[in-house]
């Protein structure tokens, strides 16, 4: 559902067709929406999560990069660390596929980057290196042969199940630096591949992962405690300043006015779980508003109802005829008497039922949402060393 489909269901419900006397323009009905949206996201925000690279004997780090840099990070939910046992990933494939160009037609005319990645039960590892071809006219399709495979064997044999599962094949569009996802091989024994789909259809597809998460998942996750804005509030410029403060916790500065352009979090960490190097990652679980615009929504179809009666309460609200035109009038020679000024006072009323109506449900929908996030269950205790083992 998109936000065109919200703002025909909101003029549905308040009786506002489409014609030359509708009540609200498109403009108040969107800004309607906007706010209905931004008051359900303070009750049910949109959890995203980003991983992130661990610093050597570091516990600050910044806020994660936002999925989407119209919806910032608002704070975070929850942090794992580490997410995979140390030593258990797979090396990224040490060389890129054969590539040549052959006969045909499909991509444009010009030079064509590839690469190859790994996959496994627990993600993926960072791209091989680039294999490069340059397309001519009547040669625009492009053999991939000798494509990396992994271990046959599972590189931490007897302790858990960590076997290659297949392959991604990455390549950038005509002339471009930047690799998107081509096509996924299911198995690790394939090793050609002809390529012939266009640049247009990698429009949008994801690109190989930075960080390598092909090791083994930790169960149960390492939940971590952790303390959000520290060492901002009481100083002019971050104390971690030149350390790791850098995009996505890479080295870097931290300097700028306070909690506004490099708010950090603080893992809450002993000595022992100090993380050694920056093999490690943490996985951290963030809020943001969420999104209904022309491209999309992130708000489940089962709460759609709720931006509409929302946004519905917050268009009548807004509102101002009625209340400006109500008159009473008598007749002294026939005695009649006309009045309409209850006309405000019933649009007043309506308005608040909606509005309550519309607490009402964000009220049931945090209540769920709280019942879901304290019925997680924790089989037993973790040893303090745990992770050292």
């Amino acid at each position: 559902m998109q936000l065109s489909d919200i703002e025909n269901a909101v003029r549905l419900d308040l009786f506002d067709p489409t014609g030359a006397n509708q009540r609200w323009g498109n403009s108040d009905i969107d800004r309607a929406i906007d706010k209905a949206v931004t008051r359900y996201s303070d009750y049910y925000p949109n959890i995203a999560y980003s991983d992130m690279a661990s610093q050597p004997y570091q516990r600050t780090y910044p806020y994660p990069t936002s999925w989407n840099p119209a919806y910032p990070v608002w704070w975070i939910e929850r942090i794992i660390y580490p997410l995979q046992i140390f030593g258990s990933q797979y090396a990224p494939p040490g060389f890129g596929a054969i590539v040549t160009a052959q006969s045909g037609s499909g991509l444009s005319i010009g030079t064509y980057q590839y690469a190859v990645t790994l996959l496994t039960q627990g993600g993926e590892t960072p791209a091989s290196p680039l294999s490069s071809v340059t397309t001519s006219s009547g040669n625009t399709r492009v053999s991939l042969t000798n494509i990396p495979v992994g271990p046959v064997q599972a590189n931490i044999s007897g302790i858990a199940t960590n076997t290659v599962l297949g392959r991604n094949l990455y390549r950038t569009l005509v002339g471009g630096n930047t690799l998107f996802l081509l096509t996924t091989i299911a198995d690790n024994t394939t090793i050609s591949y002809l390529d012939s789909v266009p640049d247009s259809a990698l429009s949008g597809m994801p690109s190989p992962p930075t960080l390598n998460t092909s090791g083994v998942m930790y169960w149960p996750p390492l939940e971590r405690s952790f303390s959000e804005y520290s060492n901002l509030f009481d100083s002019s410029a971050a104390l971690a300043a030149g350390g790791n403060l850098g995009a996505m916790g890479a080295v870097g500065s931290g300097t700028g006015p306070t909690g506004t352009q490099e708010p950090t979090f603080t893992l809450m960490l002993n000595n022992v779980d100090l993380p050694k190097d920056n093999t490690l990652i943490l996985r951290i679980f963030y809020a943001t508003r969420h999104q209904l615009d022309s491209s999309g929504s992130t708000i489940p179809d089962i709460h759609h109802d709720v931006i509409v009666l929302g946004a519905c309460a917050y268009a009548m609200e807004a509102y101002q005829t009625p209340t400006n035109d109500g008159f009473a009038w008598g007749d002294g020679s026939l005695r009649d008497h006309v009045d309409d000024s209850m006309i405000p006072t019933s649009w007043r009323n309506s308005a608040k039922n909606k509005m309550d109506q519309f607490t009402q449900r964000l009220t049931e929908i945090r209540q769920a949402r709280d019942y879901a996030t304290s019925a997680r269950v924790h089989w037993g205790d973790v040893p303090r060393f745990w992770t050292r083992l």
